[in-house]
């Protein structure tokens, strides 16, 4: 959970998804059972890694991207965004 106030990324922000945390039960590579789909968000301070934001998400469906991006980005300054 979030901390109430916290700032949000600014300036170059990098966003992606990734699936985490399967043992490999049943189906493997992308979208195996078991996994969560994890959402983040990096800053880019001077060519360096800055604030990072993470999230757990039910799925990749739009709606939760943009809710995600919304709650942790400032400002949007790209053409391939919505």
């Amino acid at each position: 959970m979030a901390l109430i106030g916290r700032a949000k990324l600014q300036g170059v922000v990098e966003v992606d998804e990734v699936f985490a945390g399967s043992e490999w039960l049943g189906k493997r590579g992308f979208g195996a059972d078991g996994e969560s789909l994890i959402i983040g968000a990096v800053d880019e301070k001077e060519r360096k890694t800055g604030k990072v934001r993470l999230a757990k998400i039910a799925d990749a469906s739009s709606g939760n991207l943009d809710n995600f991006i919304d709650r942790n980005i400032k400002h949007i300054l790209n053409n391939y965004y919505r």
